[in-house]
């Protein structure tokens, strides 16, 4: 959840932009467009109490409204802004003194010193939030130490910043720091409320708020526990000495000095994931390889070529195997036949010697597209009667009529496909006695058989059917496949990293090394099939063709090719903006972290994933992703010594190990109470002392490096 402390909803000063001003239903319409769940309506000097209802009464549904205002404060000469906020609660009382210490017509001039502003809103639960430093105009150090000795609380004092940079610097020089919108324009409000900061602990109300503020253990521990957890005992080390966590379903930080036992822990919490039957596995940046993950080698790479559209052609190739040319009936055995006088009585009375063969493989072409119809009418009304949409829509007499007419066109084509069996089954027999006959007279009488037939129509046929077989294997060859691409993540400015996959088939023409085969077939006989083939082609009608298919036949390795997929060739490798990229060590530790995030799992046990990743990359990437798992309610185990990654997340579980010169102690606490607590002893450390010297080298080393940033501006 996100909160705005400071939005303006009127233009009620000069300097103001006509753009603060919103009605009621853009203001529902625009909050609802984002993650804003808390937000306090701060206007230069004015509370309009009419529009503050009327705001919750719209939105409070979706996002708390607090009621508050931006005054000038003046002291000596010195100006500055302040903004003050107060109990929802009060809002009415808040708007009476407000009118009474500002009245209706000295907005645009109205200002205030701090001891009177003080004295007049004793009596309200307010926050009090002064600009600071570049957040101008900004109260003095002088003027916020002032506010602070007078307010009955100062842990209601919180400075504002310009935005989340400054506001963490602030913060790591031990000021509570914060950040509203500042709202110039209502139409780029969902954009800015992106940049808002996120609220770790789910806060309800304006009390619970201001409970943080002040550190409230029973507070804190109570949101805490609206996360689920888990107990775990574990006894990772060798002495049998044992461990007791609880693991929340979010951010929990494992830290402590070298040599503490923390990767020994994360793998005792994945064994005890893994034997409750929940997959877990702890991820080692030093033992990853991207190009292992993404399988550059393609060890593991399963591909069909069917699967891109392209046809396999596994009969067409099988039939190049089998091919023998059909001989034409030479002349000579009609001049034979002719010239010979059959003198058998009997043999000259056979009619059937007489009848010329018939073409058995149109007769059999028709009955297999019977056959092929049938099976599709009756699959067709299989998905009928089984279709739970067709039986939602259609109505009983409808879907009786569809059946009633699927059936008899299934019994005509039933009858049909019958037809062309027998006769199909009639061809091939007569065709058989033609030839027995014939053969049979031939022996008896000694004369020459009459041929069944020219020869040509089988001739022409077998190089037609070589022709079409072939031409339809090239087209599958000339077929060009589209890549995969996969993200693999971003480099910043070089820009995304994808891994690509090229897969070619085999023209005859290819001879790159980075390409290998997609099954076990070698490239050498890949290629020489193609060229062979292409070789068969171009002398289909001409007498060489099955000098051609011999070759083609004779080529080494060529019984391994079974189909186009034989014929595959694939690379893959990292790419930016399609061009050939190969990732330094450091990036590609930056990018299996980053995958390793992007995987969809309930838990993620990471250790040490800092090692090789730059600050900017951490900050800028990791720890927003490591905060958007959390907020999804995903369990984050984390050992590291980054103070980023331990810290900017704002753990809800900080575990801290530490040894003296006879034991191990396991403490666990948080940043929100800022305690560590020893299971054992009951012992307590200080959690912001204790980061520092284990995460930033020890508060001087902190201190020095802050001296060191005190000039940066932003």
């Amino acid at each position: 959840m996100k909160i705005d402390i400071h939005a303006h909803t009127k233009k009620t000063k000069t300097g103001d932009a006509a753009t603060r001003n919103i009605d009621k239903e853009s203001f529902s319409n625009i909050i609802r467009e984002t993650d804003v769940k808390i937000l306090a309506i701060t206007n230069h000097n004015h509370f309009d109490l009419s529009q503050y209802n009327d705001f919750v009464d719209i939105a409070g549904d979706y996002c708390d409204i607090w009621p508050g205002v931006e005054l000038d404060i003046k002291e000596e000469e010195r100006k500055g802004h302040l903004i003050v906020i107060v109990n929802p609660k009060e809002s009415d009382k808040f708007d009476k003194k407000l009118k009474e210490i500002i009245g209706t017509n000295a907005i645009e001039d109205y200002s205030i010193n701090i001891d009177s502003l003080v004295h007049e809103l004793s009596l309200f639960d307010a926050i009090y939030i002064p600009h600071y430093y570049v957040k101008k105009p900004a109260l003095s150090d002088e003027d916020i130490d002032k506010l602070t000795n007078l307010v009955s609380n100062r842990n209601r004092v919180i400075k504002e910043a310009t935005n989340s940079i400054s506001a963490g610097i602030y913060i790591s020089h031990g000021h509570k720091s914060i950040y509203g919108t500042d709202i110039h324009d209502w139409n780029e409000y969902i954009c800015e409320a992106e940049k808002l900061p996120e609220l770790r602990l789910p806060v309800e109300s304006f009390e619970h708020f201001c409970l943080l503020l002040d550190k409230d253990e029973p507070t804190i521990n109570t949101l805490l526990d609206h996360k689920k957890q888990e107990e775990f005992v574990l006894k990772p080390f060798k002495n049998d000495d044992s461990v007791n966590l609880s693991i929340y379903s979010d951010i929990n930080i494992l830290f402590g000095s070298k040599g503490t036992g923390k990767s020994d822990i994360l793998k005792a919490i994945a064994k005890q994931y893994n034997e409750k039957g929940m997959s877990a596995r702890v991820y080692h940046s030093s033992e990853e390889n991207l190009e292992d993950r993404f399988d550059i080698k393609g060890n593991n790479l399963v591909f069909e070529v069917t699967d891109t559209g392209v046809d396999n052609c596994i009969d067409e190739i099988s039939c190049l195997n089998k091919l023998k040319d059909v001989d034409v009936t030479n002349l000579s055995r009609y001049v034979n036949y002719y010239s010979t006088q059959v003198t058998n009585r009997k043999a000259r009375a056979l009619m059937v010697n007489k009848i010329t063969s018939e073409d058995t493989i149109s007769v059999k072409n028709k009955f297999i597209e019977s056959d092929k119809t049938l099976d599709q009418i009756i699959n067709f009304m299989d998905y009928v009667t089984e279709s739970n949409l067709l039986l939602s829509i259609l109505d009983d007499d409808l879907r009786d009529e569809l059946n009633d007419v699927l059936s008899k066109v299934i019994k005509v084509v039933e009858d049909e496909k019958e037809k062309l069996y027998i006769n199909s089954v009639t061809v091939k027999l007569l065709n058989q006695l033609i030839k027995v006959f014939g053969d049979e007279i031939a022996k008896k009488t000694g004369s020459p058989v009459k041929p069944s037939s020219t020869g040509f129509r089988d001739y022409t046929r077998n190089r037609i059917r070589i022709e079409c077989n072939i031409k339809k294997i090239i087209s599958s060859i000339e077929t060009d496949i589209p890549k995969l691409s996969e993200a693999v993540g971003n480099l910043g400015d070089k820009g995304k990293l994808d891994c690509l996959t090229e897969f070619i088939i085999q023209d005859g023409t290819i001879s790159d090394g980075a390409l290998s085969p997609i099954t076990k077939v070698k490239k050498t006989p890949q290629k020489e099939f193609v060229i062979a083939t292409k070789s068969v082609f171009s002398m289909i009608y001409t007498n060489k063709l099955f000098e051609a298919i011999t070759e083609l036949n004779s080529i080494n390795g060529i019984e391994a090719i079974v189909s186009i997929n034989d014929l595959v060739l694939f690379k893959k490798y990292f790419a930016i903006n399609g061009e050939f990229y190969k990732p330094s060590n450091g990036e590609s530790s930056m990018l299996l972290l980053h995958n390793e995030l992007l995987e969809e799992k309930d838990i993620y046990l990471l250790d040490e994933p800092e090692k090789s990743l730059g600050n900017d990359y951490i900050n800028d990437i990791i720890v927003p992703m490591l905060k958007l798992r959390a907020k999804m309610g995903k369990k984050l185990i984390i050992a590291t010594h980054d103070a980023n990654i331990a810290v900017r997340t704002l753990p809800y579980n900080s575990i801290y190990r530490m040894h003296d010169k006879d034991h191990y102690h396991t403490f666990i606490g948080n940043p929100f109470t800022n305690y560590l607590t020893c299971n054992e002893s009951g012992k307590k450390l200080d959690w912001k002392e204790i980061s520092m010297k284990t995460l930033e080298g020890g508060k001087e080393a902190f201190g020095e490096r802050g001296k060191i940033y005190g000039d940066f501006k932003s």
